[in-house]
Formats: structure tokens, sequence, C-alpha cells
């Protein structure tokens, strides 16, 4: 396999495991969403360290951490925003709005593509363009239709969508990335469940079920995202928006006929603007392909 197409592979797989996310975290509905994410920060930390300690990586980071003071401060910023994505989701799913994160998660590619071109300057198309502008159209008529912004869509597209930037601009290892960033939030989050456990809020641990599932939040978390990180410096934000489409997809199929989420008459038409702007983008995608592949056997 060449470069871009492992790490095409890397961003399909770890797209496939977030997609089927929903089931995971329903399965821990009975402990609160602010509990969920102090676990999943701190655990994530801890699988990420143990990471570091196997392959012998501390050097590196070390070293990265001393001679890259801003690439390091960068990599905070990273934590605390892939933090925030973290519980707006987690509240979102236990919340019974899987609906409103698999919008999100669709708006997010065309967010990638519009980053692209604003922080690394990569060229849109004007299929982009258009599609970038039909996607925003969708946005605006479920605000009109229903007079509310939505808020967890749009968090979570513009969160993840800020964290795929700082992924791209700070090249290095995703391990020791994924440690810095679980490390720069980490500390909060354990005297956050601390202040739980104090207060009688949390009664940690629960029923063996319960506790693997909270301490299997490092694994569940830190693994698509060193598979997202690694994706992220060999292949374009543009293409890494277009792999996306699977996760939003798998996570509309949950909540529609898993968890039966209703489908009103203006989340249909928004949803239908978010598909007509990806179908633009993706029969663009493909008509460009095609053209340089023939450029290149002519050559």
């Amino acid at each position: 396999m060449t470069i871009p197409q492992k790490g095409a592979a890397a961003a399909f797989l770890s797209y496939l495991w977030w997609g089927s996310m929903p089931l995971y975290w329903k399965a821990l509905s009975s402990v609160s969403s602010s509990e969920i994410l102090g676990h999943r920060v701190v655990w994530s930390a801890i699988f990420t360290f143990a990471l570091i300690a196997v392959t012998g990586q501390w050097h590196k980071t070390t070293a990265f951490a001393v001679k890259n003071k801003r690439k390091t401060l960068w990599l905070f910023l990273g934590g605390y925003l892939i933090t925030l994505n973290w519980g707006l989701y987690i509240w979102a799913v236990n919340a019974g709005r899987i609906l409103e994160t698999s919008l999100g998660y669709y708006i997010n590619p065309l967010v990638s593509m519009f980053f692209g071109m604003l922080f690394f300057g990569e060229k849109l198309r004007r299929a982009q363009r258009i599609a970038i502008a039909i996607a925003a159209a969708g946005v605006c008529i479920q605000i009109i239709t229903i007079r509310e912004i939505p808020l967890v869509s749009l968090g979570l597209a513009l969160s993840f969508g800020l964290y795929g930037v700082l992924k791209k601009a700070v090249s290095i290892e995703p391990s020791v990335a994924l440690l810095i960033e679980t490390l720069s939030a980490a500390p909060a989050a354990l005297a956050y469940l601390c202040w739980l456990q104090h207060t009688g809020a949390a009664n940690f641990p629960y029923s063996l079920t319960t506790d693997l599932l909270l301490a299997g939040t490092g694994v569940m978390t830190s693994v698509p995202l060193l598979l997202f990180a690694y994706a992220a410096q060999r292949i374009k934000l543009t293409t890494i928006g277009f792999i996306q489409y699977v996760s939003p997809t798998m996570t509309f199929l949950i909540g529609t006929f898993i968890y039966n989420e209703p489908l009103s008459i203006h989340r249909i038409i928004t949803f239908a603007c978010i598909w007509s702007a990806l179908a633009v983008y993706s029969a663009d995608t493909v008509v460009c392909a095609g053209r340089e592949r023939r450029r290149l056997e002519d050559i």
C-alpha cells in the first residue's frame, strides 16, 4: 500500500469505530454523562501512558515537549477541544439525541473542507463550494423552521473540525501527541471524579460490567484517535472529510432503527440538504479522480 492508501485505510477504520460508539455509550446510560467523560479522559491517559512505556517513546515525548513548546501548547489545546467534543457527544447520545450527533458529523466533512482551505490553502473546486453552500442552507432551514440553532450538531462539527486542523498542523508520532493531549485534561478530569465521589454523586466502583466498560473507554477512545492522527498526517483534510461519511451514516441508522428516534419533517429536510451536498462533493471527487487517472496514463 502507498502512504496515502495507508492513511485512507486508517481514516476508514477510525470512522467505522466512531460510528458504532453510540452502542457503547448507551450501555453506560446508568452512569451520568459527566462522570463517563471523566473516566474517558483518565483511562485514555492511562492507556496512552502504558502505550508510550511499552514502545519506549519516553525520550521522544520529553524531547518534543522541551524543544517544541509552541506545538506542545497546540496539543494541550487539542486535548481540551477533543474533551469538549467527547462530552457533548456522550451527553447527546444518552439524552436521546443520536440523530443530532449524526447531523453534526455529516456537517463535519464540509467543515473540514472549509478549514483545509482556510488554514492550509487547500483549493476548493466550484462543486465543493456549492456543496458547502447547500449544507449551510440546510442548517439555516432548520433554524428558520423550528427557530432553534442546532447547537449539538454545530458544536460537534466545529470542535472536531478544529481538532483536525491541530492534528494536521503538528507533525509528531500519533501516540506521543495523544499522550500530551490526554495528560492536558486528565488532572481536571481526575479531580472532578474525586469530587463526585466525595459528594456522593458517584459511587465507583459499580457492577463488574459497568466498571469494565468505564475502564474500556480508554481503549475505545485512544485507538480510533491514533488511527485518525496517523491518517491526518498522510492524506488531505478534504479526503478525510470524504471518508468521514461512514461514521454519521452508522450513527443515523443506529438512532433511527435501533433506538427509534423520531424523524420530524424539518429534520428530514435538513438531512436531505446535507446528503445533497455530500452527493455533489462525492460526484465531483469521482470525476476529478477519473480525469487525473487518465492524465497520468497519457504521460
